[in-house]
């Protein structure tokens, strides 16, 4: 039975991709994964050799990889060696972006930067608001990650596809297990953060204390910053001395 969620009309107001013509910096190690017979999607490595672990990142559904090119210094400090991936279509990868095909590359970005040695011995794994979707799914799913993190993530993806006017009366409990990030952190065993605008209004923060109250993992943290919301997160005094505590919890031992 054809799912709502491989719809045109779903994933056209869910996704909003754009190229990338932003330089390429010097020291960034370019990797393009094959993910279907003609599509390939754009990860950005940023070298860091004295980093304690490598922190696989996934941006929202307005941003590209090179979005990220400034903030890779400040994951560094913090001992993360950033990794930034794209979805279909966005910057420089190919192809036509849908919720149900960010799962499936996600296992198939992990496993080529695992093979080909890009990896740090220790994973984490880091979803902005979409990119929650495939950070769930690798968390959910793998026993090797190390630590899982969702900042501005939703709970249930209906809601940001009904407040564009498309109205989806009913899922599925099969379709709640791919596509319901509430549902599928029930198996995440890892350390979680979950970090949150309280004045975030595309997303609001129920959606958040709802994944905590979900979440499968002993160690979780949710932490709902106060004066910030959806996009300006980092604006937080407390953002990156959040996700330094929670880094060095897991990274050191």
């Amino acid at each position: 039975m054809p799912s709502v969620f491989d719809s045109q009309a779903f994933n056209a107001n869910l996704f909003f991709p754009r190229q990338d013509t932003a330089p390429t910096p010097e020291d960034s190690d370019e990797i393009q994964v094959q993910v279907g017979p003609e599509t390939r999607v754009h990860v950005r490595r940023h070298p860091s050799p004295e980093a304690r672990f490598s922190l696989l990142f996934f941006h929202g559904n307005g941003e590209i990889v090179s979005d990220y090119d400034n903030l890779a210094g400040h994951f560094s400090v913090m001992g993360a060696e950033l990794i930034v991936a794209d979805f279909r279509g966005y910057g420089r990868s190919t192809g036509f972006p849908t919720l149900r095909a960010s799962l499936e590359d996600a296992h198939k970005i992990f496993e080529q930067l695992k093979s080909t040695g890009k990896f740090k011995e220790k994973v984490c794994i880091m979803g902005r608001s979409l990119g929650s979707a495939p950070t769930l799914e690798l968390c959910a799913k793998r026993s090797d990650v190390v630590g899982c993190v969702l900042e501005s993530g939703y709970a249930d993806p209906v809601p940001l596809v009904e407040r564009r006017g498309l109205k989806i009366d009913q899922t599925t409990p099969e379709e709640d297990a791919v596509f319901n990030n509430s549902e599928k952190i029930r198996s995440v065993k890892c350390p979680l953060l979950i970090m949150h605008g309280a004045d975030d209004f595309l997303i609001a923060s129920h959606e958040a204390k709802l994944n905590y109250d979900n979440a499968g993992s002993k160690v979780k943290h949710l932490e709902i910053l106060e004066g910030v919301g959806h996009n300006d997160m980092m604006m937080a005094g407390s953002y990156f001395t959040s996700l330094k505590r929670f880094f060095d919890s897991w990274s050191s031992l």
